[in-house]
């Protein structure tokens, strides 16, 4: 069955994807006070990357990413790509999975066991998966305006603790941690975009990629650096760089007239949200990937147990607090270099050969 999306569904789902699980943590904590600068360098730096993924995605012409690698590089080449995407997108649900039982035990259900949680998300991702990439991106376009607007509200609550001078002096302490802050950014989550080009399928007018990938690039990036910014405003420098989650803390200090008060649980939700989704499209993408590897014509019965099997995984890849915190901030892991820059400009390269060598018709 082929499943297409509309432009502004696959907006929404761009952008939902890439605020995620990332909305809950302290992004380009590298650069303090400069956190800000550091979202304006990530986003020049990935903005070429991002037009490639939309082009890879443009060169598709409807197909899935599966049918367009096989029509470009042939039968075993096509497989081992997909298989190897199919990899990453386990692996970083698995991260995704974690992140958010780990938050979960933290704030709330301290004595319940994190795989009790993970296997309560794991049903509701099954469900999430087998109903495809329309649903999910039906579902995007509403929840991406609840996000939105409940957070926006909710910092907007908190103006009055906004401290202006926490980003003065800029650049004090150089241009190095501002790169080191805009490297973290690119690393989680801007360029984790790469997996829609492996999950998305066809949009429902021709020629659309490049405004979706863009459009929800931009709007998550935005969204992301005018929460991280305001959160940094409000708890301090020392608090943002230092703290698990500063966003909940931001979303803590709230209190109007000792009436609207504890609404750091609706940041919580609001990261479940975005955590969710962005697991469901992540084991889309892995279920697709392996069905073709495998060579099997569906995917939907290997959504089960794939989906399983990150219940062990999200307990096996990260153990501790530590290590969450480590992954979820750091520098340009090797692997993610390699799936998100490394491999897709070597297959955009070899594609655009390939298809000027074609006779033209």
């Amino acid at each position: 069955m082929k499943e297409s999306v509309p432009d502004r569904q696959g907006v929404a789902l761009v952008a939902l994807f890439i605020v995620g699980n990332a909305i809950i943590y302290g992004m380009a904590w590298r650069a303090g006070r400069d956190v800000w600068l550091s979202f304006l360098l990530a986003m020049g730096l990935c903005f070429p990357l991002i037009l490639l993924y939309a082009r890879m995605h443009s060169l598709m012409h409807g197909q899935t990413f599966s049918e367009g690698m096989q029509n470009l590089f042939g039968k075993w080449p096509s497989r081992i790509i997909t298989l190897l995407y199919s990899l990453y997108a386990w692996r970083l649900g698995s991260y995704v999975v974690k992140d958010l039982t780990n938050f979960i035990q933290a704030v709330s259900l301290e004595e319940t066991p994190q795989v009790v949680t993970a296997i309560a998300f794991a049903i509701l991702i099954v469900w999430a998966v087998k109903a495809g990439i329309e649903v999910l991106a039906r579902w995007s376009s509403l929840m991406v305006l609840v996000v939105s607007t409940v957070l926006v509200l909710t910092l907007l609550l908190a103006i009055a603790q906004v401290k202006l001078e926490e980003f003065l002096p800029v650049m004090y302490d150089g241009f190095g941690p501002v790169l080191l802050g805009a490297f973290q950014i690119m690393d989680f989550p801007l360029l984790e975009t790469v997996l829609l080009v492996v999950a998305l399928g066809a949009l429902t007018k021709q020629n659309s990629s490049y405004k979706v990938f863009l459009s929800g690039f931009f709007l998550a990036a935005l969204f992301l650096m005018m929460i991280a910014s305001f959160s940094l405003a409000v708890i301090g420098t020392e608090k943002y760089t230092t703290s698990y989650y500063p966003i909940f803390l931001a979303t803590a200090r709230v209190d109007v007239a000792q009436f609207l008060t504890r609404l750091e649980l609706v940041a919580g939700v609001m990261f479940v949200v975005g955590g969710v989704l962005k697991t469901a499209v992540c084991l889309l993408a892995a279920c697709k990937g392996l069905a073709h590897s495998l060579g099997f014509p569906d995917y939907r019965f290997l959504v089960t147990p794939v989906v399983l099997s990150i219940i062990p995984g999200s307990q096996w890849l990260v153990k501790s607090s530590i290590e969450i915190e480590k992954n979820a901030t750091k520098v340009f892991a090797i692997s993610d270099v390699l799936f998100q820059i490394v491999l897709p400009v070597l297959l955009w390269i070899v594609a655009e050969i390939r298809i000027s060598r074609r006779p033209q018709h």
